[in-house]
């Protein structure tokens, strides 16, 4: 029996149905199935009909024609033969190439053998793909027990349709491996602003692998340097404190400068100055004329944390060579923490009146007293977490701007990946320790020590990265006209979507993926 209604036939019932002639059909859905039932043959838009007894099937015990022309493949033929029946090339791309140079634009056809076919396959022009056939037996149709399988290593698209073109194609599998490398995606079709005709075909994508989970720097921010210790007394008329040190933190993060230890004098010792970034004063305070001791510098204020990195919930993008998926934000950078304050510096004559006694040789080296420790740095901030990867998308067909058309067709995908963890943000650098005040000369008389400088704070610790979105599991995923969807010549079989990544709570985590029979990726 013939597989499909002649187009005569489907003008008169479409005819029927719209009331010229006979009963009306019960909805307008029904001249569409009825159109379909004659697709892809001679579809508009299409390639042309081969010429009469070419398409296999079309009557009982259907057999290769030799009159057909066209190209015939099979997997133990030879790429140099010239695609006969008799002497078929051995790989569909071949075939291809070899077909759509025809210049008979009815007879750029190939003839595929019900066999497995591993290469990655590129249509660029019109041409039709019958498969099903039976090698050993003339190459009589056999696609309703057997159809011709199309696919190729894990991570490659076996069947992209791109050129402005229009394909056809008839009992076909086109099957896309599952896949391992993080994030990859397994996409069986893709079809990129041409037209499409496809007959009892089966277009499978298998598992799309998870995303990256990112792992935590264990290694913390850089640590501030110690301070300078301050000068002993006596040996000038004004000691100057303990120097800065200065921590450069990389990633563009702040720079931490520590407070400088107060200057020793003869009658009374300066206050420390106070470290930077931020905080508040932490400069210690000077020994007064009145005699009250110096007081040590104040710690640095720590560093604030950084933020965490949101986790990703858009789409993703569609391309030709296939999905981009979205990974989750990167956390903020901890901030630098504050220097340590400068020790307040000492004076450099007794509190109780001791004339020549307040310095060994006052006339020589001066009174001045002994200076202040400088603060220790701050520690860098550290570093934000990466934001885990997007888990991998399975993906039946990817239409672009493409004309769809479809009878008897079955679209399967398998398990989207799960989008990666985000990573803890790494730890803050520690402060360095203040660097210990001058000291009075052991033989003086009633001075007393300058005072230290304060340790530095601790960097702030990194946030964390956001969650990488969970994969697709797709039928269609589209952009540009809608496909059709009669579940007369439409089916999905779909697997589960990814989960999504972890972040730091709700915002951070990555969204799960879609599981959809069709999706539109609308351009923004």
């Amino acid at each position: 029996m013939r597989r499909r209604a002649h187009l005569a036939a489907v003008i008169l019932l479409a005819t029927m149905a719209m009331g010229s002639i006979g009963p009306r059909c019960d909805s307008e859905s029904e001249i569409k199935i009825l159109a379909l039932e004659s697709a892809p043959s001679g579809t508009a838009g299409g390639p042309p009909d081969p010429p009469p007894n070419c398409v296999p099937g079309e009557g009982e015990g259907w057999k290769a024609d030799a009159l057909c022309g066209g190209i015939f493949v099979r997997a133990d033929g030879d790429d140099e033969n010239a695609g006969t029946p008799d002497a078929p090339v051995k790989s569909l791309g071949k075939a291809i190439a070899l077909a759509t140079a025809l210049p008979d634009a009815t007879k750029k056809n190939v003839y595929a053998c019900a066999e497995t076919f591993t290469e990655k396959v590129e249509i660029q022009a019109a041409v039709t793909l019958f498969g099903g056939l039976d090698c050993a037996n003339g190459w009589a149709w056999i696609g309703d027990q057997k159809r011709t399988t199309l696919t190729a290593e894990a991570g490659t698209i076996p069947l992209t349709m791109h050129g402005g073109g229009s394909v056809r194609m008839e009992d076909v599998h086109v099957l896309a491996e599952s896949v391992l490398t993080s994030g990859a995606s397994s996409i069986a079709a893709v079809a990129d602003g041409v037209t499409v005709s496809l007959a009892r075909c089966t277009i499978e994508a298998s598992d799309a692998a998870p995303g990256a989970d990112q792992s935590q720097d264990t290694n913390s921010a850089t640590r501030g340097s110690d301070g300078n210790p301050g000068e002993g007394g006596c040996t000038a008329a004004v000691i100057p404190g303990g120097a800065e040190p200065v921590n450069n933190c990389e990633d563009g993060g702040e720079v931490s400068i520590v407070g400088a230890g107060g200057v020793g004098q003869p009658n009374n010792g300066v206050i420390g100055s106070d470290g930077t970034p931020g905080g508040s004063a932490n400069g210690g305070a000077g020994q007064t004329a009145g005699g009250t001791l110096c007081r040590p510098g104040d710690a640095g204020a720590n560093g604030t944390p950084g933020g965490p990195g949101t986790g990703a919930t858009a789409l993703g993008t569609l391309t030709q060579g296939g999905y981009i998926g979205l990974s989750g934000v990167s956390g903020m950078p901890g901030n630098t923490a504050q220097g340590g304050g400068g020790g307040g510096g000492a004076r450099g004559v007794p509190t109780t009146p001791n004339p020549g006694r307040s310095c060994p040789d006052p006339n020589a080296k001066g009174v001045g007293g002994a200076s202040g420790g400088s603060g220790g740095a701050g520690g860098c901030g550290g570093k934000g977490g990466l934001g885990g990867g997007a888990g991998g998308a399975s993906i039946a067909l990817i239409s672009l701007d493409a004309t769809l058309q479809f009878h008897d067709v079955t679209l399967k995908t398998g398990r989207g990946g799960k989008g990666g963890d985000g990573a803890p943000g790494q730890r803050g650098g520690d402060g360095g320790a203040g660097g210990p005040g001058g000291k009075a000369l052991s033989d003086s008389s009633g001075l007393n020590d300058a005072c230290d400088g304060g340790r530095g704070g601790q960097g702030g610790q990194g946030g964390r990265g956001g969650g990488g979105r969970g994969g697709h599991s797709i039928g269609i995923a589209f952009r540009g006209t809608p496909p059709p969807m009669d579940a007369n010549d439409l089916q999905f079989e779909l697997g589960e979507p990814g989960l999504g990544g972890e972040g730091d709570g709700s915002n951070g985590d990555g969204a799960p993926g879609a599981k959809e029979s069709t999706l539109d990726f609308a351009s923004p």
